[in-house]
């Protein structure tokens, strides 16, 4: 494109991921790639400030699909001298869409644990990994097992400091949920308090399963009943 914005071509692989071709496009600026909010900001014009003054540019940003979807892409901006000796800027672009939405799945993925964590305090929870190792437990976890510090992440069931964990049966059923998937029953305990009483725990399961390349995680429930 020229230095003013204005584009003069758009290969193949440009045409192929995002649907345009170069009748599309061509004596048309730039930025009509951007979405209305990055124009609203300037965007378009503060990248090409960028490439004029220091030579190159890179940014990451949507781009409208010819369809109207938007898909987020880093690219590259660079000013060269064509063969007519004519500046020019040549913009090289990566959809990397599906890169930005696993980032977003897993925050999201992050901020909806926490806040389950942090507002149930009715039922104990504890989230695993597919090893059956620990990633979390809340304070409710904590109080019904007579933990005084939160279990190391990483450790296994038997190495929380409370002889229910150490139990084959418990272990056998939570490490049930993972492979029969079976999160859906209710499974019933019993354990012994303080005073020696049986107390009756119900666990659940739930399955968190993830992305590609995003290992499945057990949130299991506890509750406890008379």
């Amino acid at each position: 494109m020229k230095c003013d914005g204005e584009i003069l071509d758009v290969n193949e692989a440009f045409h192929l991921r995002f649907g345009y071709l170069p009748q599309d496009l061509v004596g048309k600026n730039f930025s009509i790639l951007f979405t209305e909010k990055d124009k609203e900001i300037n965007k378009p014009e503060r990248e090409l400030q960028n490439v004029n003054a220091l030579g190159s540019a890179s940014d990451e940003n949507y781009i409208v699909h010819k369809d109207g979807s938007k898909l987020w892409v880093t690219g590259e901006s660079v000013l060269i001298e064509n063969k007519d000796r004519q500046t020019c800027v040549v913009k090289v672009i990566h959809n990397i869409h599906a890169q930005k939405q696993l980032e977003r799945f897993l925050l999201e993925s992050h901020e909806f644990i926490e806040s389950i964590f942090d507002s149930i305090t009715d039922s104990a929870l504890l989230l695993l990994d597919s090893s059956i190792r620990i990633i979390k437990v809340n304070r409710a976890f904590l109080k019904m097992f007579h933990l005084q510090k939160e279990p190391v992440k990483g450790c296994r069931l038997s190495d929380i400091e409370n002889d229910f964990w150490m139990r084959p049966d418990v272990k056998q059923e939570v490490v049930n949920f993972l492979v029969i998937q079976n999160t859906g029953e209710v499974k019933t305990f019993y354990i012994e308090s303080k005073s020696g009483e049986n107390i009756k725990l119900n666990l659940r399961g739930k399955l968190i399963e993830g992305v590609p390349g995003n290992e499945r995680k057990l949130l299991v429930m506890i509750k406890q009943s008379s």
